[in-house]
């Protein structure tokens, strides 16, 4: 297998595994998914309705990245400079996507 499959195949199953987890979560209302979600810290969340939404919205996010990064890759990541930019993008975004999660869940807790 060619390095460029390996980052396609890795990252599209990110993306689907992320997409899976927004249906599951954001429709289905499959709270359980959700780290740190269980019966006991359940009676800590205010609004569970405005959690599944927002960690679904994450998901999807990270999900639409992750498909689109071996386009990007290989469009404008043909030099290692190119290529080192991208994969720090990527990282950066996820870094970004998680803080913003932890900042915007304290709404939605006690």
């Amino acid at each position: 297998m060619t390095d460029k499959m390996i980052e396609i195949v890795t990252m599209e199953g990110i993306a689907v595994l992320c997409f899976l987890f927004a249906y599951f979560i954001g429709i289905k209302g499959k709270m359980e998914l959700i780290a740190g979600y269980n019966e006991r810290t359940a009676d800590r969340v205010t609004d569970k309705a405005g959690l599944r939404r927002l960690i679904a919205r994450v998901c999807l996010l990270v999900g639409l990245f992750s498909a689109l990064m071996p386009l990007a890759t290989h469009l404008w990541g043909g030099t290692p400079n190119g290529l080192a930019g991208w994969i720090g993008a990527y990282g950066g975004f996820i870094a970004g996507v998680i803080a913003m999660t932890f900042l915007q869940a304290r709404d939605f807790t006690v």
